[in-house]
């Protein structure tokens, strides 16, 4: 397994949560709002890199748990939607947080 400090793991959360913060740019509110969730739940994870190392397999079981709500939301964040959309896939992103995650 990768850990932290080689390529994968954590490094490639915190390079998604970078791409997906430079998304929060004001084409509007609902688009600010999923960009700004899915930096989160990609931080997160990569963040815990402090307390301990974030396998591959981590990044991996997010990326396999959440493939559909994470398509939505790049989706929604580059063609735009409803405010609507937005929480429903704003909450369903936070369902993807490493606490939740483990619980399942």
């Amino acid at each position: 397994m990768k850990e932290t400090g080689r390529i994968g793991g954590s490094l490639i959360l915190e390079q998604l949560s970078k791409m997906a913060s430079e998304c929060v740019d004001g084409t509007t509110d609902a688009q600010d709002v999923v960009a700004f969730v899915l930096s989160d739940v990609f931080w997160q994870p990569a963040r815990d890199r402090d307390e301990r190392p974030v396998t591959l397999n981590e990044t991996y079981e997010l990326m396999a748990l959440g493939n559909e709500i994470l398509t939505d939301a790049i989706l929604f964040i580059e063609m735009g939607g409803a405010c609507d959309e937005a929480t429903r896939i704003a909450a369903a992103l936070m369902r993807l947080t490493p606490g939740r995650i483990r619980i399942r």
